[in-house]
């Protein structure tokens, strides 16, 4: 393992992380244990994207959407889908296409009760013909 930093030591206890993804985690006190107690770790930096950025799609008739997608790994995925002034009095239904893919149905917590919220494993839409404005937050999550 090449070690990128090493040495923080409390009380025999040393922390290293490594360049190939892992954090090893060294437990030593003479009082409790007779050698080192060493635990190693993988870092999963593939499914936390905090830096996936925003997308902003101009509302059908008024406002906008701003979603994005900072969760995308294997075992949870997540996207938060903000309505700024938004209204669809169209009769096309809006839809966001999701950067990745969900396995399975995701669950949407859609708090301010937009009506015509529905997601699939890949797109989030919502119902044309609302001529009411939504300044709210969807949020899909799922794995």
């Amino acid at each position: 393992m090449t070690e990128i930093v090493s040495g923080y030591e409390i009380d025999g206890t040393t922390l290293t992380l490594g360049s190939n993804n892992t954090i090893q985690l060294s437990l030593y006190n003479t009082n409790t244990w007779t050698a080192p107690q060493n635990f190693d770790a993988p870092i999963y930096t593939n499914i936390i994207n905090m830096d996936s950025g925003q997308t902003t799609l101009t509302g059908t008739t008024a406002g906008s959407i701003v979603y994005s997608m900072p969760f995308q790994g294997t075992t949870y995925k997540k996207v938060l889908v903000y309505l700024n002034g938004y209204e669809n009095d169209t009769t096309t239904a809006q839809t966001i296409t999701f950067p990745t893919a969900f396995s399975y149905a995701p669950n949407v917590y859609n708090p301010a009760a937009v009506p015509g919220v529905t997601a699939s494993t890949t797109a989030l839409s919502i119902d044309p013909d609302t001529t009411t404005v939504y300044t709210a937050w969807i949020f899909v999550e799922g794995f």
